[in-house]
């Protein structure tokens, strides 16, 4: 593995972090236009949920570049990266529908979000690039 990125602990918060912004994408896609939203997030109280949702990715995307472009090899980026985004549909297919499509679910993507934010700002000692 020192072969292909010797900072192991930052290559595995990446891979953490990037599957949760995977997982907002294709959930967060499913949501516009606003008329193809499912019924249980209709109205205005799902519409400030999603935008908040699209906030929280987009704020999460920008961090994971900047961790992976301060902190890993751009071969283990591409090759771990298109490995996640390979293989999160899968993940993603697994959800219920009724779990993804609905306010609640919506609140626990959020969570998701902001714990992988938290990820990727932590203070972390010891972890430099190669």
């Amino acid at each position: 593995m020192a072969g292909i990125e010797t900072n192991v602990l930052a290559l595995a918060l990446f891979a953490a972090a990037f599957a949760a912004c995977c997982l907002s994408f294709f959930t967060l896609v499913g949501m516009f236009p606003p008329s193809a939203r499912p019924q249980s997030i209709a109205g205005l109280a799902g519409g400030a949920l999603v935008l908040v949702n699209l906030a929280l990715l987009v704020i999460l995307l920008a961090d994971v570049a900047s961790f992976a472009h301060q902190m890993l090899r751009w071969t283990s980026v591409v090759v771990f990266g298109g490995l996640v985004f390979l293989f999160i549909p899968a993940v993603f297919q697994i959800i219920p529908s009724a779990w993804r499509d609905s306010r609640s679910g919506l609140a626990v993507l959020g969570l998701v979000q902001i714990a992988a934010l938290a990820l990727v700002r932590l203070p972390l000692q010891g972890l430099t690039a190669s």
